[in-house]
């Protein structure tokens, strides 16, 4: 590994490079401005670069931004003695791995380099793969995430990684994705498969009992703990605990969290001894953390503990062809379930599906299909049963879909059709105004072929 460490104080130079040297990376430059960065970052094939933040004359932002065109394979890990999370985000938008704040402790700073490096190479890995064959297959612990969707295909491959690592992990995406699925493949992938895996809905705990069911409580703690009981960082000691929903966690609470993951130890209420906990932290949300921290809502010391690893996760409508996998492997589990023989779904059906947006995503989508097995009463899902809404449709609606299904105007009929007539509800899934709705509704009216597709909404 090639490595890169640029600061403008001697003294944290040798530092970095003794400690380097010593964990036996034998490659490393130093430079002390810059400037001289700058030109050999341009000049060189480094792997990873170490860039202090504050440097006279280029900073280290100045660094990343100058550099990073001419060297789009290297991470950049920014260290400063100023917690700032307008910089640390600034950093991260001009294309920096990590940002860590002096003094670094070692460790966190040769995981930060490691996972760097890794990084480094299931990119190169996947900028080599074909198009249509991403050149990763499902690893057994993620079999439950039926995808062929290439980049779907190499995030698994990097979570299979980052889950060897014992590294907290954060996932996200929008609701209905499939993040505890991915939870609980990080868990049988990594270094203790065999420990609990322990998920937690962190939007269902009350603030008065986070400290109850997190870290436990003694008998006669307080009215009603009428016995010993461990808390969720104990059940999941030799495990992962899975944090969902993380952004839903208050200020105060976040404070609490962090505490233990710094310390590795809980103190159960009513006892003074701390109990040491070795714990996999895994944790998901679908809101967007980096804006929550730039608004005060969430702690960045806190994001970095969580987030050693990021996966986020594609929504439905961007994985092609797997909305009509998961539908036959969810109908086949229908009828199971159900006792029905349906052999599968008929072509209108298979249009309609390929074509909704499906906001709720693949929890949508199983819904979907499990009410559609429930009324279907042939051996082929129709369209009325998927959504009986369609049957109400003008005839060859769904067939003039599928001819059609990049027209915008088509595409805005179909949602409409499915919202009922809702302006809003299909502005917002469309990502357009409700004003754009409303144009698109006049401008379809003037045709003739397309007025009967929007009759009911004029």
């Amino acid at each position: 590994m090639r490595i890169l460490v640029v600061d403008d104080e001697a003294v944290a130079l040798s530092s970095v490079r003794r400690l380097l040297k010593r964990k036996g990376f034998s490659d490393v430059d130093i430079c002390d401005s810059g400037k001289e960065a700058i030109s050999r970052i341009r000049s060189k094939d480094y792997d990873v670069a170490l860039i202090d933040l504050l440097m006279p004359g280029i900073d280290g932002l100045q660094v990343i931004e100058a550099a990073k065109p001419y060297a789009p394979t290297t991470e950049f890990i920014m260290l400063t003695a100023v917690e700032d999370a307008t910089v640390a985000f600034k950093a991260l938008h001009l294309g920096a791995y990590d940002y860590l704040v002096k003094p670094v402790d070692n460790d966190r700073l040769l995981l930060s380099i490691e996972r760097a490096y890794e990084r480094k190479g299931l990119l190169a890995c996947i900028g080599q793969g074909k198009p249509e064959d991403s050149g990763f297959e499902v690893p057994d612990a993620f079999s439950n995430m039926i995808t062929q969707y290439p980049p779907m295909k190499g995030l698994l491959s990097y979570a299979e990684i980052m889950a060897r690592s014992g590294t907290p992990i954060l996932i996200t995406g929008e609701s209905g994705t499939g993040k505890e699925l991915i939870a609980r493949g990080i868990h049988h992938s990594g270094l203790n498969p065999k420990g609990p895996f322990v998920a937690v809905n962190m939007a269902s705990v009350p603030e008065t009992l986070f400290e109850s069911q997190f870290f436990g409580h003694t008998r006669g703690a307080f009215t009603g703990a009428e016995k010993d009981m461990a808390g969720y960082f104990e059940q999941a000691n030799g495990g992962t605990l899975f944090l969902d929903e993380i952004g839903e966690l208050s200020m105060n609470l976040q404070a609490k969290l962090l505490r233990v993951l710094e310390e590795k130890t809980v103190v159960r209420i009513g006892d003074s001894r701390g109990i040491s906990i070795s714990v996999r932290i895994v944790s998901a949300t679908n809101q967007n953390l980096d804006k929550a921290c730039q608004e005060g809502k969430f702690r960045l010391d806190l994001l970095y503990r969580l987030k050693s690893a990021h996966i986020h996760l594609p929504p439905l409508r961007e994985r092609g062809k797997d909305i009509l996998l998961l539908a036959s492997h969810f109908l086949k589990q229908a009828c199971i379930r159900h006792n029905k023989q349906i052999s599968g779904f008929s072509a209108e059906a298979l249009n309609l599906l390929s074509l909704e947006p499906f906001p709720g995503n693949v929890r949508e989508l199983n819904q979907w299909v499990e009410q559609a097995a429930l009324l279907s009463n042939s051996d082929l899902i129709q369209p009325q049963n998927l959504n009986p809404k369609a049957a109400n449709q003008p005839a060859g609606f769904v067939r003039t879909l599928c001819s059609l299904k990049e027209n915008d105007e088509i595409h805005t009929a179909f949602v409409l059709a499915h919202t009922g007539g809702n302006r809003r509800q299909a502005a917002h899934i469309l990502g357009v105004s409700v004003r754009q709705i409303q144009r698109k509704l006049i401008q379809m009216k003037e045709n003739p072929r397309l007025k009967p597709l929007i009759s009911e909404f004029l």
